[in-house]
């Protein structure tokens, strides 16, 4: 079986460009055992306006992507970072890697919460760059194989400006409010709430059920159903009302 993997390199400098190629092909043959590994680089780009182009015009999925940040040494001219947040919008698997030659830059990939998975300085040592350039794939095909694994168990929601993402296992209900599209999050450590559709949660998150035209649960997190009086008690020991027309669907949970 062969793995491919879309390879962006962001960088002017034609012997950086080499050296990574020469790293590609190295992880290529240390990384294969029963699954042949490639990578195939889809693009070098020397500018921020060549990359963007080609990013916002080309699908990738899951790509690797090594981004030099100096490239726009100008003040208020684009660089690395600036592509690494165009990249994240348009390729939700993304792997970043950031490469510079000044170790004080690397705050700023945090800072904008980029989520790179390695920050490299240029070094005279070949050897030692070389190293950690393969531990930065090899740690980005890692991250690749699990995402979809992570994103099915996670939910996500808005907090203000924010997007949280907890375990779906700390779910313990979802409810409606007095507020129209405001939402309550019921959870093992707590409660929040936020903006959001009550029926659209069940065909995002299937571990979810929706009971009520109020109320969307985590079967995991309950404690006991009552059948008689409809109703659900939870771990934390809150307790929500099915609607009738669902009772075939909680007997069906109550089952299990």
């Amino acid at each position: 079986m062969k793995i491919k993997y879309s390879v962006f390199i962001y960088d002017d400098d034609l012997q950086q460009i080499k050296f990574i190629n020469d790293c590609l092909e190295k992880a290529s043959i240390i990384l294969s055992d029963e699954e042949k590994i490639e990578f195939d680089v889809v693009k070098n780009a020397s500018s921020y306006e060549e990359a963007t182009s080609y990013i916002e015009n080309t699908h990738i999925s899951a790509g690797i992507y090594f981004l030099d940040i100096e490239i726009g040494k100008k003040l208020h001219e684009k660089n690395g970072i600036d592509l690494g947040e165009v990249i994240k919008e348009k390729d939700e698997k993304a792997q970043l890697i950031f490469i510079t030659s000044h170790e004080d830059m690397a705050f700023l990939t945090f800072e904008r919460r980029l989520g790179a998975i390695d920050f490299i300085v240029k070094s005279s040592d070949l050897d030692k760059t070389r190293a950690r350039i393969l531990y930065a794939i090899e740690n980005a095909i890692d991250k690749i194989s699990k995402f979809d694994y992570i994103k099915r168990n996670t939910f996500s929601y808005r907090f203000g400006q924010e997007i949280k993402n907890i375990s779906l296992d700390d779910v313990i209900y979802i409810t409606t409010t007095n507020v129209g599209h405001k939402l309550q999050l019921v959870k093992r450590t707590g409660w929040a709430e936020f903006i959001g559709s009550l029926k659209d949660i069940p065909s995002r998150y299937s571990q979810l059920v929706q009971i009520s035209q109020s109320c969307v649960i985590n079967p995991h997190n309950v404690q006991n159903i009552d059948l008689n009086e409809k109703k659900i008690i939870f771990i934390n020991g809150d307790i929500e009302y099915f609607s009738v027309r669902n009772t075939r669907k909680v007997k069906t949970l109550f089952k299990m």
